[in-house]
Parts: C-alpha cells; sequence; structure tokens
C-alpha cells in the first residue's frame, strides 16, 4: 500500500494530514526504541523531512506506524518499500 501526504491545509503550511493522522510541523519523530530522531520540518510527498543535525535528513511515510500526541512513531520493522518504483 503506498501513503502519500496532501497539500498543507493551512495557510503556515504547519500540518499535514495523511493516511496515518496529521502531522504538525515540530513534531518528535520517535524510532521504535523511543529515542528521538529530530523533529518534523515538512512533509513533501511520502517523505517527511527533518529538521535539526541529528544525523537524518528525512523518513519515508511507509516508516511509519502512527501519529500521536507525542509524535510520529517509527516502526521497527524497517522500510520495506527501500529501493521499490513508485506506484504514483
Amino acid at each position: 500500500m503506498t501513503t502519500t501526504a496532501s497539500r498543507p491545509r493551512a495557510a503556515e503550511g504547519t500540518f499535514w494530514t495523511t493516511s496515518l493522522g496529521t502531522i504538525h510541523k515540530d513534531m518528535k519523530v520517535i524510532d521504535a526504541e523511543g529515542t528521538c530522531l529530530g523533529r518534523v520540518s515538512e512533509v513533501k510527498g511520502d517523505e517527511v523531512m527533518l529538521a535539526g543535525d541529528g544525523g537524518h535528513s528525512f523518513i519515508a511515510l511507509s516508516q511509519i506506524d502512527g501519529v500521536g500526541e507525542e509524535g510520529v512513531l517509527l516502526s521497527d520493522r524497517g522500510d520495506i518499500t527501500f529501493g521499490m518504483p513508485s506506484s504514483t
């Protein structure tokens, strides 16, 4: 299943509605072990761009397990679609 983000709905571009939930600018991105990898800068297509210098510049939407008040939680399964052609 391919997930895509819609265009920002707020005039300021502060949040993005995806099939996984609403992702807000500056939300924490948390890996499966509970480590914060960074904060959301923006969503571009199928990627969540991260702000800061945490060593990660983006994560794929396919890596996300869920979106909640605490932030964007990543799956521990890895990105099974990495390197595969897009179906869009």
